[in-house]
C-alpha cells in the first residue's frame, strides 16, 4: 500500500517515518577523521548478523564472537621474547617515543594569557552615597559582588576604625573593604614611589590600631589625691566603668577593635612583631584596671610571643613589675586583685616553663626584689598560683621541673655577672696558708680531735736510701685540694709553733697535741697494716725540720719557741733527747772535748731536760768531759733565791717577802734554766710541802704566785698540775682563783686537749662542795660556758643544767609578780653611816627578800648604790676612808649578785641600766673627783665578779671615745669622761703589773697585788671572744680618730694616744688581732679620703708592725714605701697578712690622691697608679699570686678601682692584639689562654664584688674600650673563621693542624673571648659611639660560633649554651634607638637565616637560637610553602641556572605573603562551555583571580577539566562512556583511575566528590580563589611560579578522596532527578530513573545477566540488555534500594 492511499484514508493511523538513529550530542567518535564509529554506540544496520535466523541463534540467543581465541590468552610471552632479543631495545623506543608526545603535546598547548585581574575603582562619594555604601557593607544580605564594581574613598586610620565600628560592619566584611582600600592605597604608593616598601602599609595598620587600642585604654584610669597649693582637696571620682551605658560603649568598641584586630592578625594584614612587641610593652605601661583587660588580650597571644625573645623581655619585666606593685597594695584592697595577680604569676610560670632562656638577663637577675619575686613563684611556692598542692601527682613533676629550670638559669646568670667564679685547685702556697689560717683560729673553743690537719698523711719511708728517709704521702683520691705530704705539713706546723710573726703561748702544745694524735691514729694503722710503728720516721722528720728549716737556724731569735715546742714534744715522748744528743755525735758535732759551733749545739744547750738526770750528760755534751765537772749553775743559785724569797710560806723565809713580780733572774735566764728550776726543783719543793701536812692548805697568795712564776717560765703543764691537785684536796683555800686560773689560760688547755679533764675535776669538786652545803656557784657557771660543757659527757651535762636550775630556784621564791620597785631607796644611801661590812651583807639580805618580786628590782638597786658612793666624796678627802666606803658599797653590791639567780644576772640588769639614757648623762656628768670614786667602785665591782669589763668598756670607755671623737666645741666635763674611761681602760686591760711594790702602795687605784692582777687579767678574756672582738676593734677606730680632735686638750690626746700604743703591743690584743684580721682589716681600710682615715690606716700599721716600732714612739706611722714591689714581694704564706695590709693601705694612699682634682699630690698619686698597674699587668701572673693578690686588692672603689678596670683590660686588648699579629699556632694560643686567663681572673676576682656587697661600677675610658673591642672582634672573627671552616687556608698560613677546629684549645679560646664580653658588660662606658656601630658584628661573631658548635661542624652544648647566653646578654645591654625600640626584631645576621639553620643541628638548639634572629612572623597561608625549582626549564628545554642538575627538583626559596594583594574572590564561578566541534569542551583558561597564575608556572595540558557546574541537565547523570577513552595521564594515578572506573555513574565530580551547593555555601570565598585549605597548606611545596608539589587545576587545589568516608545518597535541590527513557539511552550502565551520581556503594544493587538469545531485535531500556561479549564487563540494572 503506498503512503497516500495509506495516508488518506480516515481513522487509520500514519506510518511512522524511518530516520537515522544518531549518537548523543556529547559523545565523541573513535578518531576525527577515520571513521571508525562511536564508542559503545551500535545502532540496528541492515544485514545486521543479530537479524540472522539461524537454528543456533534461535535455540540459544545471539552470542557475540571473541575477538580472540579463548578469553584467558595473553601475549605477554610473545612480547617479552621479543624484548629479551632486542635487548629492551623495544622498550626504551617505547619510552622515548611516548616522552616526545607528551613534550611536544605541552609545547603545542596554547599559552595562558596574562593577569585580567584588576582592582575595583575608587571614587569619591558625596555624604549621602557615601553613607548608602557604608549601610550596604554593614548589611550581610548585600553580596560584596555588588560593591566590589566601585569602592569610595574612605576615612584612614583611627577614623576608619570609629566608622566601622559606628556602623556595625561585620568583621568579616569589614576586614574585606580594609583589604581591597589598603590594597588600592598600595597600588597607588607603588607607582608614585619606586622605593614604596608594601610591607609598611601592615606596620602603619598595626601602629593604627594599637594607638586606637591604647587611647581607649587610657579611659580607665585610678582615682589619686589631688592637691592645691600642698593641700589636700576632697573630689569625687567617678569611673568610666561604673554606669552601664558607658561601660557597654566602652566594651563594646573595645571588643570591636579585638576582633578587627584579631582578623588584621590571622590575615596578616597587620605587622605580627608590630603587635606582639606593642602588646610586650602593655603589661608595664598598664595601670592595674587597665591591665585587667590587656591581660586577656595578652593570654591569646602568649603563645606567639614565646617566638622570640625581643617581645619576651619587656613581657617579663612589665609582669615582675606589676607582680611587685600588687604586693604594695594594702592588705584590706589586695582581694580585689587576688586573681589578677595570679593570672600574671601563672604567665610567669608558663613563660618560664616554654622558654627558660628568655630569664637569662643578668640586668634583671641581679636586682634583689626581682629575684626574690621569681624565687617564690617558680620554687618556693608554685602552687599558690595554680592552687595545687605539691603532693598532687600530675603537679609534682611540673615543680620539680621549674626548681630545676630555675638553679639552671640561676647559675648561668650568676655566671655571666662573674658572680661566684669556679674554685680551681688550690696551690702550694694556698694550702699553706690554709693551714696557717687553720692553726690560728685554735681558741678556747676548739677541739683539736675535730680537726683533721695531716689528712691522714703516713711519713713513708725511702727503703732504696735508708730506713729513715721520708717521702711525701700518697695522695688522696680527691682531686681537689692536692694533698700536702706529711713532710710539708709538719714543717708548717712546728715553723708556725716557734715563728715570732705569730700569737699565743698555746702554738706549742697544740702542735704537740697534733702530732701526738697523728702518731696514736698512725700507731693503730700500723698495727693493722702490720707496718713498722711510726715514731722512727717521726723523730727523723723532726730531727731534718731542726737542721733545714730557716726558722731553726736562726737559733738565737727563735731559742725560746724552739725551746718550748721541742720540751712539749720531749714531754709527750715525741722526741727523745738522749737520741737528739747520739744523733749530733753521730753528725760530728759532738765530740769529747765539747760541741761544736752550730746552730744545732745552740739549740741543745736552750732545750730543757725531760730528767733531772740528763743534766750531767748534757753538760758533757756542751762543755766536754774535762770541763763539765768544772761547770757552777750560777744563775740557778740567783733564780733560787728570788723564788723563795717570794713564797716564804713554802720555803720558811721570815724576811719580808720579796715582790711577787720581780723575778728578774728568772726571766733572764735561758728556757733550760727556767724549766730546771720551775720543774725539777720549785714543783717538787711544792709538792714535798703540801705532801708533808695533808691539813695544810695553800693561801690565795702562795698559789698566785707560784702561777705567775709558772707562766713566766712556760711551764703551763706544772700549773694544770698544780691546781688540778689543789681542786682534788680536801681543803679548798680558793676556788675562785683556781677556776680564774682555767678561765685565763683555757686557750692553753685547750691546746693540750685537756679541756675534758679540767671539766670532770671541776665537775667532781662541785658534788664535794654540794655534798658538804658549800657554795660552788663559781664552778657551774664555768661548766656552762662552752668550752667545758662540749666535753662532758650527756649526763653531766644535764646534772650541771639541773644544779644551776636548782640554785636559781632555791633563792628565788614564788610568788606574784609586784610593779616596779621605788626608785630610791634611803637604807642604800645611808649605808655610809653604818661602816659595817657585815651590815651590808645584811642589808643585802634585807633588801632582796623585800623586793625580790619586783621588775627592776636590779636597777634601781645598782642606781641607788652609785648614788651613794657619789656622796662619798663629800663626807671624806682622805683616800683611805674613802677606800673603806667604797668597800662597804662593794661588799653590799656582791652579796646582793650572790642572790640574784644564774639566769637573770646583776651585770646584765647593770648593762640595761647603761643602755638607758638617764644611767649614760648620770655618768658623763660627773666631775673628776666623783669620778675617781666612782672608778675604785667599778674596778672593785669587776675585782668581786659582780661586773664583766666588756659592760663597763662597752658603757663607759667605748662611749666617752665616741663623744670625744664627735666633739665639735671645747668641754671639761667630755674631757673629765676622757680621762676616767681611760682609767679603767688602762686597769682593766692593760696593767699586768701590781701597783703595790714591796708591801707599799705606790698607786692607791687596783689592781693592788698579783691577785687582783690575775682576776683582772681573766675578766679581761672576755673581751677578746666572741662578739666583743668587733666591739673592740671599733671602739679603736674612735680612739683614732679623737687624737684628731683640735677641741679636746693636748694632755688628753697624748694620754689617749699613750693608750693606743700600749693596747697594740698587749700580748692579748695582738694574738686576737691576728686571729680576726679580716674584721681588723674591715674597720680600719677606708678610702683614705679624710684625714681621719690616714690616721686609721697609721694605726693599723702600727698594729700590724708595732714590733719594729721603737720605745717612745708617737703612735704615728711611717709614711707608706711608694716601691709597693717591696712589699709585694712578701706575699708569701708567713707575712701574707701584713703585706696585704700594707699593699691595701699603699694602694688607698694612692687612691685618695687620684681624687684631688689638681696639684702635686694627684700627679704623683697619678705616677704611682701607673706604677703599680704595670708592674701588675705587664708580667705573666701565675695562678697562685692571682689569687692571692686578688685576695689583697678585694673590695676596691673609687677612681682606684676605676684605674685597675681600665689597665686591666687594656693589657687584655694588647694581648688580643699580640695575637693576632703573629702566626697562630698551638704554642701562641697556649700562651695567651695562661696569660690573658689570669688577667681576667685576677679582674673579676677584684673588680666585681660579692652578690649581696654595694656596689659602684668603673667606668671604662673610651680610648682603652675601643681598642679593646676591636681586638676581640677580630679574635672572634679568627676563630670563627676556623671553627666553621670558612677559610680552609687559614690553618695553612698559620702553623695549626687541619684539625684545629675540634681541638680542645680553640674551644678554650672561644671561651675566654666570651668571658671577655661577659665582663666588660659589667661596667659603664662600654657603648661608645665606635663600641656601638661593632654591636651587631659582634653578635653575629657569636651567632655563627653558635651555629658552629651546635652542629654546623661540631656539636658541644656547654659551648654552645655559652656562646647563646653571650649574645643574648650583648643584645640586652646594647642601647637601644629611641626610633627604633623593637630592633631586636629586625636584627639581621648575615648568612644566619631563621628557617636555614644547618640541618644537622638539634631540634633544642634551633628552638634556642631562632629566637635571636631576625623574627620571621608566620602567615597561615603561606607558612612552610617554598618555590619548588626543576633543573630543566619546561619553556626552552634546556637546563636551569642555578639548580643541581642531577636533582629533579629542588627546593628553593619560601614563599612571600601578599596580604594585601591577595583580595577574595568574590565573582560567580564561571561555567563550562562546549565547542561546536562534537561537545568538545573548551581548553580556554582564564586568569582573572588577584592571584596571578604566573605564580604557579601554570600551563595549558590540552586536558580538559572535569565539570563544576551550578546546575545538572540530563548529560551530567548519563553514563559518560567517553571517559574511558580520554588521554588522563597527567591528571590521575593507577589507583585513582580504577577507582573511578569501578563506579557506574559519572554524573558527580570525580575531582571534587562534593556538590556545587556546598561550595556555595563555603563562607570564605578566600578558599577557593587562594586553592589553600588549613589541612593542605602545611605540607605544601610550590614551583618557581608558585605550582605546589600536590597538583593543582585552575585555580582550586585538588583533594585527595576518601574512599572510605564518603556517605551515602545526599539530599539536595539537584539530587534525584528522572531521566528520559529513550532509544540513544540503552547501554552500559543505564539506570531505572535514578540520577547515578547519586548512587553510593550501598545503593548499587548488580543484577544476574538473563539467558542468551538467539532472537535479535533491540535493546530497550529498563527490560533488556546486549549478552556480554567474552571477556567483556557485566552488565546489569542499577535501582535505588527502598
Amino acid at each position: 500500500m503506498s503512503s497516500s492511499s495509506s495516508s488518506s484514508r480516515p481513522g487509520q493511523p500514519q506510518r511512522a517515518s524511518t530516520s537515522t538513529v544518531q549518537p548523543p550530542p556529547w559523545q565523541a567518535p573513535y578518531h576525527k577523521t577515520a571513521d571508525l564509529g562511536y564508542p559503545d554506540f551500535h545502532p540496528p544496520r541492515p544485514g545486521q548478523e543479530e537479524d540472522s535466523m539461524a537454528e543456533a541463534y534461535v535455540k540459544n540467543g545471539y552470542t557475540a564472537k571473541g575477538i580472540v581465541q579463548t578469553d584467558n590468552f595473553t601475549v605477554h610471552e610473545m612480547i617479552h621474547d621479543t624484548w629479551e632479543k632486542a635487548d629492551q631495545a623495544v622498550l626504551r623506543q617505547l619510552g622515548d617515543l611516548m616522552s616526545e608526545v607528551a613534550s611536544r603535546r605541552e609545547r603545542s598547548a596554547p599559552a595562558i594569557g596574562s593577569s585580567t585581574f584588576k582592582l575595583p575603582d575608587r571614587r569619591t562619594f558625596t555624604g549621602p552615597k557615601n553613607q548608602a555604601w557604608f549601610n550596604d557593607l554593614a548589611n550581610p544580605d548585600v553580596p560584596l559582588n555588588k560593591l566590589n564594581k566601585i569602592i569610595p574613598h574612605g576615612p584612614k586610620g583611627s577614623e576608619l576604625l570609629d566608622m566601622l565600628e559606628s556602623n556595625r560592619v561585620p568583621t568579616q566584611r569589614a576586614v574585606w573593604y580594609v583589604r581591597v582600600a589598603g590594597a588600592a592605597d598600595i597600588q597607588n604608593m607603588s607607582r608614585a614611589r619606586t622605593s614604596f616598601n608594601p610591607s609598611q602599609y601592615g606596620i602603619d595598620l598595626a601602629t593604627t590600631v594599637t594607638s586606637y587600642l591604647r587611647k581607649h585604654l587610657d579611659l580607665l584610669v585610678l582615682p589619686r589625691a589631688q592637691t592645691v597649693g600642698g593641700t589636700a582637696i576632697r573630689s569625687t571620682f567617678r569611673s568610666l566603668l561604673s554606669e552601664p551605658e558607658s561601660r557597654d560603649k566602652w566594651i563594646h568598641k573595645f571588643s570591636y577593635t579585638l576582633g578587627l584586630l584579631r582578623e588584621f592578625y590571622d590575615e596578616s594584614l597587620v605587622d605580627h612583631g608590630t603587635i606582639l612587641f606593642w602588646l610586650s610593652l602593655q603589661v608595664g605601661l598598664s595601670n592595674i584596671i587597665q591591665l585587667g583587660f590587656i591581660i586577656k588580650v595578652v593570654q591569646e597571644y602568649h603563645e606567639a610571643l614565646l617566638h622570640h625573645r625581643g617581645f619576651l623581655r619587656p613581657f617579663i619585666v612589665g609582669l615582675i613589675e606589676k607582680l611587685i606593685e600588687i604586693t604594695h597594695i594594702p592588705q584590706t584592697d589586695r582581694a580585689v586583685v587576688l586573681q589578677l595577680g595570679r593570672t600574671l604569676g601563672s604567665l610567669l610560670q608558663q613563660t618560664f616553663v616554654a622558654f627558660p632562656d628568655a630569664f637569662i638577663y643578668p640586668r634583671l637577675w641581679k636586682d634583689k626584689t626581682n629575684h626574690f619575686v621569681l624565687y617564690n613563684l617558680l620554687v618556693k611556692g608554685p602552687q599558690e598560683i595554680v592552687q595545687v598542692p605539691y603532693e598532687n601527682p600530675q603537679a609534682r613533676p611540673i615543680y620539680d621541673q621549674m626548681r630545676e629550670l630555675f638553679e639552671s638559669v640561676d647559675k648561668r646568670n650568676r655566671a655571666l655577672l662573674f658572680h661566684n667564679l669556679p674554685a680551681r685547685n688550690s696551690f702550694a702556697m694556698r694550702v699553706a696558708m690554709e693551714d696557717i689560717q687553720l692553726l690560728n683560729s685554735i681558741g678556747p673553743e676548739t677541739d683539736l680531735h675535730s680537726i683533721t690537719y695531716f689528712d691522714n698523711s703516713t711519713p713513708a719511708t725511702d727503703q732504696s736510701s735508708s730506713p729513715s728517709t721520708p717521702t711525701m704521702a700518697a695522695p688522696p683520691s680527691t682531686p681537689s685540694p692536692p694533698p700536702s705530704s706529711f713532710e710539708t705539713k709538719l714543717n708548717i706546723l712546728l715553723t708556725w709553733s716557734v715563728a715570732k710573726s705569730q700569737y699565743g703561748d698555746h702554738r706549742p702544745y697544740a702542735a704537740a697535741t697534733l702530732v701526738s694524735l697523728w702518731r696514736d691514729e698512725a700507731k693503730l694503722r700500723a698495727i693493722r697494716r702490720k707496718a713498722p710503728k711510726p715514731d722512727a720516721a717521726l723523730q727523723e722528720q723532726l730531727f731534718n725540720w731542726l737542721s733545714s728549716s730557716d726558722i731553726a737556724k736562726d737559733h738565737r731569735s727563735n731559742a725560746t719557741g724552739l725551746a718550748l715546742l721541742f720540751g712539749e714534744l720531749m714531754r709527750r715522748n715525741l722526741f727523745s733527747y738522749g737520741w737528739f744528743i747520739r744523733r749530733l755525735m753521730a753528725r760530728g758535732e759532738i765530740s769529747a772535748n765539747g760541741a761544736k759551733d752550730s746552730h744545732l749545739t745552740a739549740i741543745l744547750a736552750t732545750l730543757p731536760v725531760p730528767t733531772p738526770d740528763f743534766a750531767a750528760e748534757r753538760r758533757v755534751a756542751l762543755y766536754g768531759v774535762a770541763e763539765a765537772a768544772k761547770s757552777k749553775d750560777v744563775l740557778d743559785k740567783s733564780i733560787r733565791k728570788q723564788i723563795k724569797a717570794a713564797l716564804p710560806t713554802i720555803f720558811g723565809s721570815d724576811d719580808a717577802p720579796e715582790s711577787a713580780t720581780n723575778f728578774s733572774a728568772l726571766l733572764s735566764a735561758s728556757c733550760f734554766d727556767q724549766h730546771f728550776a720551775v720543774i725539777h726543783w720549785l714543783y717538787p719543793a711544792v709538792l714535798d710541802w703540801m705532801s708533808r701536812d695533808c691539813s695544810r692548805s695553800m693561801d690565795s697568795r702562795t698559789y698566785a704566785t707560784l702561777v705567775e712564776i709558772m707562766r713566766l717560765s712556760r711551764c703551763y703543764s706544772s700549773i694544770l698540775d698544780l691546781s688540778l691537785r689543789l681542786l682534788q684536796s680536801s681543803d679548798i683555800n680558793d676556788v675562785q682563783a683556781i677556776v680564774d686560773t682555767f678561765t685565763r689560760h683555757a686557750d692553753v688547755w685547750a691546746s693540750m686537749d685537756a679541756l675534758s679533764t679540767v671539766g670532770e675535776t671541776l665537775f667532781a669538786t662541785h658534788n664535794r662542795l654540794k655534798s658538804s652545803q658549800q657554795n660552788s656557784r663559781m664552778i657551774l657557771e664555768a661548766l656552762s660556758r662552752s668550752e667545758y660543757s662540749k666535753h662532758l659527757s650527756p649526763q653531766t651535762k644535764q646534772q650541771v643544767e639541773v644544779d644551776s636550775t636548782a640554785i636559781s630556784q632555791g633563792i628565788q621564791i614564788t610568788g606574784p609578780a609586784l610593779g616596779a620597785v621605788q626608785p630610791i631607796i634611803q637604807e642604800i644611801l645611808d649605808l655610809k653611816d653604818s661602816p659595817s661590812l657585815d651590815e651590808a651583807s645584811s642589808l643585802a639580805h634585807r633588801l632582796w627578800e623585800q623586793f625580790k618580786h619586783h621588775s627592776g628590782v636590779c636597777q634601781v638597786i645598782w642606781d641607788n648604790a652609785v648614788q651613794g658612793v657619789c656622796q662619798v666624796e663629800a663626807l671624806s678627802p682622805d683616800h683611805s676612808l674613802r677606800m673603806e666606803y667604797v668597800r662597804l658599797y662593794s661588799r653590799f653590791i656582791q652579796t646582793f649578785s650572790q642572790l640574784v639567780p644564774l639566769n637573770s644576772t646583776l651585770d646584765s640588769a647593770v648593762n640595761h641600766w647603761f643602755r638607758n639614757e638617764d644611767g649614760r648623762r648620770e655618768f658623763s656628768d660627773f666631775d673628776a673627783n666623783t669620778w675617781m670614786t666612782i672608778s675604785l667602785f667599778i674596778l672593785e665591782m669587776v675585782l668581786q665578779g659582780c661586773l664583766t669589763t666588756s659592760t663597763i668598756l662597752s658603757n663607759v670607755a667605748y662611749v666617752a671615745w665616741k663623744k670625744a671623737a664627735d666633739l665639735e666645741a671645747p668641754s671639761e666635763q667630755a674631757e673629765t669622761f676622757l680621762r676616767a674611761a681611760n682609767l679603767l681602760t688602762e686597769r682593766l686591760l692593760l696593767q699586768d703589773m701590781p701597783s703595790q711594790q714591796n708591801g707599799l702602795p705606790s698607786d692607791p687605784i687596783p689592781p693592788l697585788d698579783l691577785i687582783q692582777v690575775q682576776r683582772y687579767q681573766t675578766q679581761r678574756q672576755k673581751i677578746y671572744t666572741g662578739s666583743g672582738v668587733k666591739s673592740v676593734f671599733g671602739a679603736m677606730r674612735n680612739l683614732v680618730w679623737l687624737e684628731l680632735n683640735p677641741n679636746l686638750s693636748q694632755d688628753v690626746r697624748e694620754e689617749s694616744t699613750r693608750i693606743r700604743m700600749a693596747l697594740c703591743q698587749h700580748h692579748q690584743f695582738r694574738t686576737t688581732a691576728f686571729r680576726h684580721l679580716q674584721d681588723l682589716k674591715q674597720q680600719f681600710v677606708r678610702s683614705l679620703s679624710s684625714e681621719k682615715d690616714v690616721r686609721l690606716a697609721d694605726a693599723l700599721r702600727l698594729i700590724v708592725h708595732v714590733d719594729d716600732v721603737p720605745d717612745g714612739h708617737s703612735g704615728t706611722a711611717s709614711e707608706p714605701s711608694s716601691e709597693w714591689r717591696a712589699v709585694f714581694a712578701q706575699l708569701n704564706a708567713w707575712g701574707f697578712s701584713r703585706a696585704s695590709i700594707e699593699l691595701r693601705l699603699t694602694l688607698e694612699s694612692m687612691g685618695s690622691g687620684l681624687e684631688l682634682t689638681s696639684g702635686p699630690i694627684k700627679a704623683k698619686a697619678e705616677q704611682e697608679i701607673k706604677g703599680f698597674m704595670s708592674g701588675l699587668f705587664c708580667r705573666d701572673l701565675h695562678p697562685e699570686e692571682t689569687d692571692l693578690t686578688a685576695q689583697v686588692l678585694d673590695r676596691l672603689s673609687g677612681p682606684l678601682a676605676t684605674q685597675f678596670v681600665n689597665y686591666g683590660v687594656n693589657r687584655l686588648a694588647e694581648l688580643l692584639e699580640n695575637l693576632e699579629a703573629q702566626p697562630l699556632s698551638i704554642t701562641s694560643v697556649s700562651r695567651f689562654l695562661d696569660v690573658s686567663g689570669e688577667v681576667l681572673r685576677l679582674l673579676g676576682s677584684v673588680a666585681i664584688p660579692a652578690p649581696d656587697a654595694e656596689w659602684t661600677p668603673a667606668t671604662f675610658e673610651s680610648v682603652v674600650i675601643d681598642r679593646f673591642m676591636r681586638a676581640l672582634l677580630k679574635a672572634l672573627t679568627t676563630a670563627d673563621k676556623i671553627a666553621s671552616l670558612k677559610d680552609p687556608a687559614l690553618a695553612t698560613a698559620s702553623m695549626l693542624a687541619p684539625d684545629f677546629y675540634a681541638h680542645p684549645k680553640l674551644s678554650e679560646l672561644i671561651i675566654l673571648l666570651a668571658r671577655m664580653t661577659q665582663f666588660v658588660m659589667r661596667f659603664d662606658g662600654v657603648w661608645t659611639a665606635k663600641v656601638k656601630g661593632l654591636s651587631e658584628e659582634l653578635i653575629s661573631c657569636f651567632v655563627y660560633l653558635a651555629v658552629s658548635y651546635g652542629g654546623g661542624t661540631t656539636t658541644d652544648p656547654t659551648l654552645f649554651r655559652l656562646l647563646t647566653d653571650t649574645a643574648s646578654y650583648v643584645m640586652d645591654e646594647v642601647p637601644k634607638d629611641a626610633k627604633m625600640p623593637n630592633i631586636d626584631l629586625v636584627r639581621q645576621v648575615k648568612g644566619v637565616h631563621p628557617d636555614r639553620l644547618p640541618s644537622g643541628m638539634p631540634h633544642e638548639f634551633r628552638t634556642v637560637l631562632r629566637p635571636l634572629l631576625n623574627y620571621i612572623p608566620t602567615d597561615r597561608y603561606t607558612q612552610d610553602l617554598v618555590y619548588l625549582l626543576s633543573s630543566t626549564d619546561i619553556a626552552s628545554g634546556k637546563p636551569a641556572h642555578g639548580v643541581d642538575p642531577e636533582a629533579q627538583y629542588q627546593l628553593g626559596p619560601a614563599v612571600p605573603s601578599r596580604a594585601w594583594e591577595w583580595t577574595e574572590y568574590i565573582e560567580e564561578p564561571p561555567t563550562d562551555t562546549a565547542s561546536e566541534g562534537r561537545g568538545e569542551r573548551s581548553m580556554e583558561v582564564k586568569n582573572d583571580t588577584s592571584v596571578p597564575l604566573e605564580h604557579f608556572m601554570a600551563r595549558a595540558t590540552g586536558e580538559p577539566l572535569s565539570s563544576h557546574r551550578s546546575s545538572r541537565d540530563d548529560s551530567d547523570v548519563v553514563g559518560n562512556p567517553s571517559r574511558h577513552a580520554e588521554d588522563r595521564l597527567h591528571r590521575e594515578s593507577v589507583y585513582e583511575r580504577d577507582w573511578k572506573d569501578s563506579r557506574i555513574g559519572n554524573g558527580a565530580s570525580f575531582d571534587d566528590p562534593e556538590s556545587s551547593e556546598s561550595e556555595a555555601d563555603d563562607p570564605s570565598p578566600l578558599s577557593r580563589i587562594r586553592g589553600v585549605t588549613d589541612d593542605s597548606r602545611s605540607n605544601s611545596v610550590m614551583s618557581p611560579g608558585g605550582s605546589t608539589i600536590s597538583r593543582r587545576t585552575g585555580t582550586a587545589e585538588r583533594e585527595i578522596i576518601d574512599v572510605d568516608a564518603l556517605d551515602g545518597p545526599q539530599e539536595g535541590p539537584s539530587r534525584g532527578t528522572k531521566r528520559k527513557a529513550t532509544a540513544s539511552s540503552s547501554g552500559v550502565g543505564r539506570g531505572s530513573g535514578v540520577g547515578s551520581a547519586d548512587l553510593g556503594d550501598d545503593d548499587i544493587e548488580i543484577i544476574e545477566p538473563e539467558p542468551r538469545s538467539s532472537t535479535a531485535g533491540k535493546t530497550v531500556a529498563g527490560k533488556r540488555g546486549r549478552g556480554r561479549p567474552p571477556g567483556g564487563v557485566a552488565r546489569g540494572r542499577g535501582k535505588k534500594k527502598p
